[in-house]
């Protein structure tokens, strides 16, 4: 009899050859060429990834968090050239170490903006980060300022509405403590900023929210250990009204943008266990599947999965161009799988 802890993952890849009731196919043709997936060689932990608007280059988070009090770097993918390097940063303070985590791109004022999220000390388990503006150039990124605050507690991921306001999600209260994990307590929250207005509490009481993406008029964020993905709507003033639940999904992270309108891909883990294991040891595999969600119909169905062979720890995963290219957190790689056509299958 198999063990609870290995049900998730089984079940997960089960649903790639049957689809469950209550699933919807997704109302696109677009199909991934799973045989043809290949590995690109990054930095360690290339967590984030962000299609830049308008061009076919992708930014890329890399931060070795094996190795948390090294440096990382911001990373740029061209992928009709397949062209990896390493973004210059131009005009940052002298006091600035990068350890770079998630990322979003925002078009403000006529300028194209880079906003990510920092860890400010050496340890995973601090109170101190801050969220880090650049103004995007052909050939550089230029440091613009700073944003922290205590609220920042231990932020995971942000997203910039269409009108400049940041809501970064908070995995715990108290980004010193360990022991907030252990217990799931909920305790953790989203946290919203407005130039000019500073920072507020607009959610509490989540269980370590993770990808977030806001709109003009709802928020949505998906919980790690909450199993969901959530959404609120939006008012002018930036707080946001009665959550609802989209769909259920175990150990949710990261969410981008679907093929389709109102569709999310999201990245859903097999045993946490696996991934802490991999954290210490890349001998480790970290099973994951990648869910493609309609929040029109509230349905599912997997996208891509893998048992942690060609990539363990997935953080998210985005479309661009031809391809689905796949984030990690820890090891020197993301992979890209090429899409394909129902036409083309036949």
């Amino acid at each position: 009899m198999r063990k609870p802890c290995q049900i998730i993952p089984f079940l997960l890849f089960l649903c790639l050859l049957l689809p469950a009731a209550g699933m919807a196919l997704p109302a696109s043709d677009v199909r991934l060429d799973t045989d043809a997936c290949t590995r690109i060689s990054t930095g360690p932990g290339p967590h984030s990834l962000l299609p830049l608007p308008g061009s076919e280059r992708l930014l890329i988070s890399s931060h070795d968090r094996r190795a948390f009090a090294k440096p990382g770097a911001l990373l740029e993918y061209d992928v009709r050239r397949s062209l990896l390097r390493t973004l210059p940063r131009r005009g940052e303070p002298q006091d600035l170490v990068l350890r770079p985590h998630h990322m979003d791109v925002s078009t403000q004022d006529g300028e194209k903006r880079l906003y990510v999220i920092n860890h400010d000390e050496d340890s995973p388990n601090s109170d101190r980060h801050s969220i880090l503006v650049y103004r995007i150039e052909p050939d550089q990124l230029v440091f613009r300022k700073r944003l922290a605050d205590k609220l920042l507690s231990s932020p995971n991921h942000l997203s910039v509405a269409p009108d400049g306001d940041i809501y970064v999600s908070n995995d715990r209260r108290d980004g010193k403590s360990v022991m907030e994990l252990v217990m799931r307590r909920k305790h953790a929250n989203l946290v919203h900023y407005r130039e000019g207005k500073g920072w507020q509490v607009v959610v509490d009481g989540l269980s370590f929210p993770n990808g977030v993406k806001a709109e003009d008029e709802r928020v949505f964020a998906v919980m790690t250990f909450g199993n969901a993905l959530l959404s609120w709507p939006r008012y002018e003033d930036g707080r946001l009204g009665p959550r609802q639940s989209v769909v259920t999904l175990p150990a949710l992270d990261g969410l981008n943008p679907g093929p389709d309108p109102n569709t999310w891909l999201t990245v859903s883990h097999g045993p946490l266990l696996d991934f802490l294991r991999h954290k210490r040891s890349s001998d480790h595999r970290s099973p994951a599947t990648v869910f493609l969600v309609n929040v029109d119909t509230k349905s599912f169905t997997p996208f891509f999965a893998d048992d942690g062979r060609r990539i363990s720890a997935m953080s998210n995963a985005v479309l661009l161009g031809q391809a689905l290219y796949i984030g990690q957190s820890f090891d020197a790689f993301i992979l890209r799988c090429p899409l394909k056509t129902r036409q083309a299958e036949r």
